[in-house]
């Protein structure tokens, strides 16, 4: 199976799995991703999502082998590819706005749509041995819906710019400065502290974490008045909640807190 999911304890993990291709995505791999994630946004069982490659890289783009194209040889056409497109730009969407944290795992090499889906996500921890490398310059295209925005506002337009066009690959330590990763581990240490941070966050205010991520993405367009006011009221309808009188309870009670995600 091109894709391998499994859930336990809150926490959803979609493994890529092509290991022989460096995990190279596929159309029909876009196309379940998008349901699958679809699906677990709106499962209140799911209260953390994980995104990681299996072997030794997290993901090497898009697949440019012809693997995609349908027996004959007929090459799929502008309209279908733009439709695909549309329909796959979903996949950063569904990460970035879902109302749960999403997690990226990263080691070894990450490119071109791969990298995409790793800055979709709110927290990406790494491997020692990530390489970064948008890969869009060396394929002749201009990148995914979604590059540009999301690398912008990660590093700041000029750095992206640089990235863009240059194509340069950035090794885990440059990575970790610039911002592209927010941690960084031994490559031995990584699924661990992968899997406790998981556990973190499935086991956090969920309810909280939602109105965070609201907060957070509309901080980046909105204006800071209309901003304020959302917060306001996502402040107050939290703070009502049953997770933000458990969190009291328990620091009285010096104990570890309950949350229901809600």
């Amino acid at each position: 199976m091109s894709l391998q999911t499994e859930f336990s304890a809150g926490i959803a993990r979609l493994t890529l799995n092509r290991p022989d291709r460096l995990n190279a995505l596929t159309i029909a791999m876009l196309d379940e991703m998008v349901e699958l994630l679809q699906r677990w946004s709106i499962d209140p069982a799911v209260r953390c999502v994980v995104v990681q490659g299996a072997g030794r890289g997290f993901c090497a783009g898009y697949d440019l082998s012809g693997a995609d194209e349908p027996e004959g040889g007929q090459p799929i056409g502008v309209d279908a590819a733009a439709a695909h497109l549309m329909l796959h730009a979903t996949i950063p969407m569904l990460l970035r706005r879902m109302p749960k944290p999403t997690v990226a795992r990263l080691r070894g090499p990450v490119a071109g749509s791969g990298v995409v889906i790793a800055l979709a996500c709110d927290l990406r921890l790494a491997s020692r041995t990530t390489r970064i490398k948008l890969a869009f310059a060396s394929a002749g295209r201009c990148g995914d819906p979604g590059a540009p925005y999301l690398l912008t506002r990660l590093i700041g337009g000029a750095r992206a710019r640089e990235l863009f066009l240059l194509d340069e690959p950035v090794e885990a330590e440059a990575a970790l400065q610039i911002g592209l990763v927010t941690r960084l581990f031994d490559d031995a240490a990584l699924d661990a502290a992968c899997e406790a941070l998981a556990q973190q966050l499935a086991t956090g205010p969920t309810g909280a974490f939602a109105a965070m991520k609201r907060n957070l993405n509309a901080a980046e367009s909105a204006a800071f008045e209309e901003v304020m006011a959302t917060e306001a009221v996502a402040n107050a309808h939290i703070s009502k909640s049953h997770d933000a009188a458990e969190a009291a309870s328990a620091f009285m009670a010096r104990r570890a807190p309950n949350f229901r995600g809600y």
